[in-house]
């Protein structure tokens, strides 16, 4: 039946319980080419993949005319290539325009650069060139008129762009722009710019604020966000920097890998980047608006069709699967059946499905004009097994819970003619307008279906004496705990703040629930330090790990205890810590840390901690908990050894579910931290350090270490909040 309006994220059955629903995406923004401008776009051109490059940019030809923000955000100029007539603009949002979608950069490239300077690179002077000017010229002198200092002449490097003096190595990321602070400095009464290369902040630009013109053609990228952070000793050659952001026409390169494993690492990029045609497609899912130049909204299916139709790309269907830690879908060769390379069926119906490879070339699925999507994923069917749909518009006929998929919803029950070695066909409605045709679009699936073995071998007891190998099944915690070696890219303002990092990329994790069962949930993960007084002179620094909910499915009945679905904030920001006080990391309300001490098996007496919520609903949150020191030594141990490590907990005991009793009577679990990483050849290695580290939980929730739990000074009252610092739990 023709769809005349957009198609809004609705309830896809009647269930009175609330499955099956998901609240509209609202999406809204500009369109960032001028209303009624005609333009080209050949196969050559489009976003997507060709043999063995990957182009990130979508590039139109034919077109004459302005060029808006897409929605409101932060712009950087720099240079176009070698051409000096024009510029790239790289504009990071404030505000995101799809709900779900977090988008890092939105990159203009080829705006003609007389938009923006003068002959002498002077931002040119004198309002009503184009709404961009005019706003930064007025934020400007307000700069200016509020330090007191007289104001200069407006370079073009107070907006990004390399001038003589402001030397920029392409190899500069470019978050450490973004990401800065500027300074002053004042001596007696004359106050100065410490820093004149970074003296103004990257300015705020409104949403549909004209930023320049195109004269003949024009390239968009759309960067998705993973994380405000840079990882030391990263293997993979692509960056986010400035020789990317000043690229004329940005395509990923497998040649310019130096080994097979780069090469992969490059065709996994491509899943960072999103199509502008799909991108605006998006807008026919949920209520969404298109506003152009001219006031106008477009809000239909086919209003937002006939926007786009000019792309190459108008009708394609991105599919974008992430699989284990973090990789999309049979990264680690564990998704490919025996014998066969094959590891999905696609097709557009549940009866009209073939088999395929999902990553051929690159790990980005193109369909060009498909009708409908209906996919079967690999499983070994374990209890685990789940899918989460982050984007797309599931079909009525896949039974799902609020977009989660897991249970009976995905696995197939042994019978003739089934094959168990796939889940059950998955059904997609994509948007289509009323002549049948396909509007762009794309969806993201996270997908954990088969459990992931990987091995370890360590030297034998004696000299001579054979390596053992030891091999072990991926568990959910082991997927969890990231951000190790990384540092963030936010700058702090003085010494005694710190930085946290927030990883973007979702995970599903489980909770086990009151019931007996497994509440799953989507979430993002945080790492950060604190520092913790020991006394009037000693200082103990720790590293704490968390995740942060996103999404949460609960299984249980409304006679159980129901779990907590505070939902986290998820941006990276800093914290003020102080020497000289006890003003240390505890998670944000309405979670709080309890203490429980109990005797181990060794007679020793330990710290336990607990994650409690201050409505006595159950914690939808886990943490770890180490010291910086602990934490150094898995740094030193990953070196450049290791990419994309995280911690590995190695059960003391051999079963899994088995735990100890303490002599109070407190049943509690023991690991040792190991590291679980990619080796120089891709291959999953683990890695654990000469002298183990142990961490114990008493909830399957809070993981710390004995040094770590020793120290968290805080009692908690539920009536009154955080009422008593008392001295720290030095045993």
């Amino acid at each position: 039946m023709p769809q005349n309006t957009t198609q809004a994220s609705m309830p896809t059955s009647s269930d009175s319980k609330g499955l099956n629903v998901r609240p509209d995406l609202l999406p809204e923004s500009f369109f960032y080419l001028e209303k009624g401008k005609t333009f080209n776009q050949g196969t050559a051109e489009k976003f997507g993949s060709n043999g063995t490059v990957f182009r990130t940019t979508s590039k139109i030809s034919s077109y004459n005319g302005r060029v808006y923000t897409i929605c409101q955000g932060q712009i950087f100029l720099q240079p176009c290539g070698t051409d000096t007539t024009k510029v790239n603009v790289i504009l990071k949002p404030f505000s995101q325009p799809i709900k779900g979608l977090a988008i890092k950069y939105i990159v203009y490239r080829g705006l003609k650069k007389s938009d923006f300077f003068s002959g002498s690179n002077d931002v040119i002077n004198g309002l009503g060139s184009t709404g961009f000017v005019d706003v930064i010229r007025k934020e400007f002198t307000a700069l200016y008129n509020m330090l007191g200092i007289a104001e200069p002449t407006f370079t073009a490097q107070f907006i990004g762009f390399p001038g003589s003096s402001s030397p920029q190595p392409a190899s500069t990321l470019i978050d450490d722009y973004f990401l800065k602070v500027s300074k002053t400095q004042t001596t007696g009464t004359t106050t100065t710019e410490a820093e004149p290369a970074k003296a103004f902040e990257l300015p705020m630009i409104p949403g549909g604020t004209q930023l320049g013109t195109a004269d003949g053609s024009i390239g968009i990228d759309i960067v998705l966000n993973e994380g405000d952070y840079t990882i030391a000793n990263d293997p993979n050659p692509f960056q986010l920097n400035l020789d990317f952001a000043r690229n004329p026409d940005h395509v990923l390169n497998q040649a310019t890998g130096a080994n097979d494993f780069q090469k992969k690492l490059i065709r996994e990029t491509a899943t960072q980047f999103l199509d502008v045609a799909a991108f605006y497609g998006l807008h026919t899912q949920g209520k969404g608006k298109i506003h152009l130049n001219d006031n106008s909204i477009l809000q239909t299916m086919e209003q937002i069709a006939a926007q786009i139709a000019s792309f190459a790309t108008a009708e394609t269907t991105y599919l974008y699967i992430q699989g284990s830690r973090q990789r999309s879908y049979n990264f680690y060769g564990n998704h490919s059946l025996e014998g066969s390379t094959n590891n999905m069926k696609i097709g557009t119906a549940a009866n009209n499905l073939s088999l395929q490879q999902f990553e051929q070339g690159w790990p980005v699925k193109e369909l060009n004009a498909q009708p409908s999507l209906v996919i079967q994923l690999t499983t070994d069917n374990n209890d685990a097994a789940a899918m989460y749909v982050k984007q797309g518009v599931l079909h009525t006929d896949t039974d799902n819970e609020d977009y989660f998929i897991r249970g009976k919803n995905l696995l197939q029950e042994a019978g003739t003619g089934i094959d168990t070695n796939f889940t059950k066909p998955i059904a997609f409605s994509l948007s289509r307008t009323s002549g049948n045709k396909t509007v762009a679009s794309f969806i993201q699936l996270i997908y954990e279906g088969k459990t992931l073995q990987i091995t370890s071998e360590t030297p034998g007891a004696n000299p001579g004496d054979p390596v053992v190998t030891t091999s072990y099944e991926l568990k959910d915690i082991d997927d969890v705990f990231g951000l190790i070696n990384v540092s963030p890219q936010m700058e702090s303002r003085k010494p005694e703040e710190l930085a946290y990092v927030i990883d973007q990329n979702l995970l599903l994790i489980d909770f086990e629930n009151r019931a007996g069962g497994k509440d799953i949930a989507t979430v993002t993960t945080k790492k950060v330090k604190d520092l913790i007084m020991k006394n009037d002179t000693e200082s103990l620094e720790r590293v704490t790990y968390e995740t942060l909910l996103h999404n949460i499915r609960q299984s249980t009945g409304s006679f159980f205890e129901s779990r907590s679905a505070y939902l986290d904030n998820s941006n990276g920001g800093t914290i003020v810590y102080s020497d000289k006080r006890n003003n240390f990391y505890q998670p944000e309300s309405p979670y709080y840390i309890q203490t429980e001490t109990f005797t181990n098996t060794e007679g020793t007496a330990i710290i336990g901690l607990s994650l409690q919520v201050q409505d006595s609903s159950l914690p939808s949150k886990k943490i770890l908990g180490i010291t910086r020191e602990e934490n150094d030594v898995f740094i030193a141990l990953i070196g450049s050894i290791l990419n994309n490590p995280k911690f590995f907990l190695k059960n003391e005991l051999e079963d899994e579910e088995a735990y100890y009793i303490s002599t109070e009577d407190i049943s509690y679990r023991k690991y040792s931290l190991a590291i679980l990483g990619e080796n120089q050849s891709g291959v999953l290695q683990l890695i654990e350090p000469t002298e183990k580290i142990y961490i114990t939980t008493v909830d399957n929730l809070a993981y710390v270490s004995e040094e770590y739990s020793r120290w968290v000074p805080v009692e908690y009252n539920l009536n009154e909040g955080i009422t008593n610092m008392k001295k720290p739990n030095n045993l």
